[in-house]
């Protein structure tokens, strides 16, 4: 989830172009002073709404250099955020379990590594900076979030903002020209692969915009399912879809594909145990047979033309081919792994190669804490229809995510939405590692 040290004269990302460099426009500081106003004087029930808005609506590349360190506009409005906690007594008690307890260990880890894998004080306050605004935005989430309705608020506002999102995302495939390139951290002109304009609006790049509304729409089902909403869930879903395609990125649509599978697979919830392991020995099968490892399926995808799928294969053959470079602090650099190998497009690689075996199982464990706690959530007897199903729209979502981290790192708003996601199960499913009775508030709430 953290930016990678790569070769410095090599940018690994579109957004990490403009780390380090102070960059605010007149329109860009309105808003943050509007949204850190909202943030403070909003109740507690709203409290998301400014940090929708900035995701949707500001791009990243917006941010202030203060002594040196770097604050982002995110980073920013989490302070002021925060602050309110701290200020107002906002601060209530959460059912700690083991995916709050991974995330922690998970930012420790990082910042351990980061700063041996480079030997640097700024490779140490880089990672210490990207670790705290992991924990903030995730217990953010993790506090906001305290039943079903606070979820719905959530919901709510992402169905407004993905009307509003799909204009800007259609004037700009009209024009070729992104309206929030005036702000900066955006390119003016539209990119375009394979004679397909690839459109992203505020986000540092086209993929991650897709997979950021495709990755939203688990959480309509559950306003749909809650508040009987379904004529305007649908019509958010179509935007919402409209900004995938417009997008012009196999991953996203990969992510709507998966996902209409995660949902549909409701109905035969019952022997899933029993696919899963198909689904493993089925992998095992293929893996013996191919002329080519397993992995090289990932080459073969592209589904709108221009796609980089061998290059993605390449990097995860590499990568475990040159495990003993980065198992121990991960590795500052791979662009000597091979052609192009510079621009790391998995999650996990990237996870693994910025802080080692350790930091990459971390990660997988905060995967399997929160799909743990969807799996109980749906065998619990206490449990409503009602409660089963939103579980298994936000399991469907972190499917989503784990999809679309096999075709891309995630950077920027999308980590947010991730960590969104993983606070929600944290909230409103039966995670292990915390007592169960307290785990229930939520549905009596």
């Amino acid at each position: 989830m953290l930016p990678l040290i790569q070769d410095p004269e090599v940018p690994i990302q579109a957004g990490a172009d403009f780390g380090g460099h102070q960059m605010v426009h007149p329109i860009g500081a309105a808003a943050l002073g509007l949204m850190a106003v909202l943030a403070l004087v909003v109740p507690r029930r709203w409290l998301c709404l400014p940090v929708v808005l900035m995701l949707c609506f500001i791009p990243a590349g917006q941010r202030l250099i203060i002594a040196t360190l770097d604050f982002s506009f995110l980073r920013v409005l989490m302070i002021v955020v925060w602050a309110r906690f701290f200020l107002r007594g906002d601060l209530r008690p959460i059912a700690w379990n083991h995916l709050d307890r991974a995330l922690l260990l998970w930012a420790i880890v990082s910042v351990v590594t980061g700063t041996l894998q480079v030997m640097s004080a700024a490779a140490f306050i880089n990672r210490f900076g990207l670790s705290v605004d992991a924990v903030m935005v995730y217990f953010f989430f993790r506090l906001v979030i305290g039943n079903y309705r606070d979820l719905l608020q959530i919901a709510g506002v992402f169905m407004v903002c993905s009307a509003v999102v799909l204009v800007f995302f259609v004037v700009e495939n009209r024009t070729s020209k992104n309206m929030f390139a005036v702000m900066g951290g955006v390119p003016e002109f539209t990119d375009i692969r394979g004679g397909r304009l690839r459109c992203q609006g505020a986000f540092a790049h086209s993929i991650l915009a897709g997979c950021f509304w495709a990755c939203v729409i688990p959480f309509y089902f559950c306003r749909a399912w809650l508040r009987q909403q379904w004529l305007s869930v649908a019509a958010c879903i179509v935007f919402s879809v409209g900004i995938v395609v417009l997008s012009s990125s196999s991953t996203p649509i990969m992510a709507l594909v998966f996902g209409a599978v995660a949902a549909s697979a409701w109905f035969i919830r019952g022997a899933l145990r029993w696919l899963r392991w198909f689904a493993v020995f089925g992998m095992c099968v293929l893996h013996v047979m191919m002329s080519m490892p397993v992995w090289h399926l990932i080459a073969r995808v592209d589904l709108v033309g221009g796609s980089t799928g061998w290059h993605r294969y390449h990097l995860v053959d590499k990568t475990i081919h040159n495990f003993r470079e980065w198992m121990l602090f991960g590795t500052p650099r791979t662009g000597h792994w091979g052609e192009g190998l510079h621009d790391v497009t998995n999650q996990f690689v990237a996870e693994g190669i910025s802080g080692g075996a350790l930091r990459l199982a971390l990660f997988v464990a905060m995967l399997v804490y929160a799909f743990t706690g969807v799996s109980r959530s749906l065998r619990v007897q206490l449990g409503s229809r009602d409660y089963r199903l939103i579980s298994w729209a936000l399991g469907t979502g972190l499917f989503m995510h784990c999809m679309n981290f096999i075709g891309v790192t995630y950077f920027d708003q999308i980590v947010v939405l991730f960590q969104l996601n993983l606070a929600a199960i944290a909230s409103l499913t039966l995670v292990p590692g915390a007592p169960v009775e307290r785990q229930f508030v939520h549905l009596r709430a």
